[in-house]
């Protein structure tokens, strides 16, 4: 018996509606896969190390400094140490084995059998390595902050409303640093070499410089949006005032005091998250060019 053509197109339609409600069902399920590797494995050792670092420290201090001006112990932690060294790592360690993981572990192909093309696995789990960096530096900055100004005497709103903009910040660093990472990782397989060289030079060295080259740096535009939207004078025991994060962070404010020179907020936004996007593209396009040797477990 041959079908109509309504009954063709029909047929046809349910078929598209299927497949794509089977990608989407696929996706979800991938996402929350992730996501639960995420909870598991040595990484979280490290990272408990790592998120009880900056809180210890704090403590340290104010248990041995009392005088330090905690806008000063806040700036040294929550601006110094956390997006020049933790971030990164945070980033590093997640993203650098979006695809490489599933190799090592031999469980790609159980991917690769899924109705998703390559460039949407990856896309996915990026996507899930971004709600789990996020949701990390979100734990980490309110529990610096809690160390910092605990028993401090300082107003509870105005240190809730710097740790919400600390976090919003540090999470749109974060995202880039991801994405970045996530890239190298299908271009070599040393990324966690040059995931750590990036971070020193680059993160590290070239974002303290006062050139153009730190407009190529993440940390420089996480930095701008904190000094246009935060406070960092520091007013010391014997009154002097100090602008700390424009003198460390090599921010001219004597010759051009509103920082013309440099972009604004919205454009520090725009290119975090425009390279984090790009990043992503161009990782999952050559995602969907590669063809993946996975290993096989070997028969007794």
């Amino acid at each position: 018996m041959t079908e109509s053509p309504a009954q063709s197109s029909t047929s046809t339609l349910t078929t598209s509606a299927a497949h794509r409600t089977s990608w989407f069902g696929a996706c979800i399920a991938l996402y929350f896969l992730t996501l639960r590797q995420h909870l598991h494995g040595k990484r979280w050792l490290v990272l408990v190390a790592l998120f009880l670092l900056p809180a210890g420290l704090a403590a340290i201090i104010r248990a041995t400094h009392s005088r330090v001006p905690n806008l000063t112990l806040e700036f040294a932690l929550s601006w110094t140490l956390i997006p020049q060294a933790l971030l990164p790592l945070v980033a590093l360690l997640y993203a650098s084995g979006v695809i490489q993981d599933e190799q090592e572990e031999q469980t790609l192909t159980y991917l690769l059998i899924r109705p998703i093309p390559k460039w949407l696995i990856y896309i996915v789990k990026m996507l899930a390595n971004w709600t789990t960096t996020v949701l990390l530096v979100i734990v980490l900055i309110t529990l610096t902050f809690a160390a910092v100004y605990i028993n401090s005497g300082a107003d509870f709103n105005e240190v809730a409303q710097r740790c919400i903009r600390t976090c919003e910040i540090d999470s749109l660093a974060v995202i880039a640093y991801c994405s970045l990472f996530g890239l190298i990782g299908l271009l070599t397989r040393r990324t966690l070499i040059i995931g750590v060289v990036y971070t020193a030079v680059v993160e590290g060295l070239l974002a303290n410089l006062p050139l153009s080259l730190r407009m190529g740096t993440v940390i420089y535009y996480a930095r701008l949006i904190a000094y246009r939207t935060l406070d960092f004078i520091v007013t010391w025991p014997h009154g002097n005032k100090d602008d700390i994060a424009a003198s460390t962070w090599q921010l001219d404010i004597a010759t051009d005091p509103t920082l013309k020179e440099h972009p604004s907020v919205r454009t520090c936004v725009i290119v975090l998250i425009g390279a984090s996007i790009v990043c992503t593209l161009i990782a999952a396009w050559l995602c969907s060019q590669r063809e993946f040797h996975v290993k096989t477990p070997e028969k007794d």
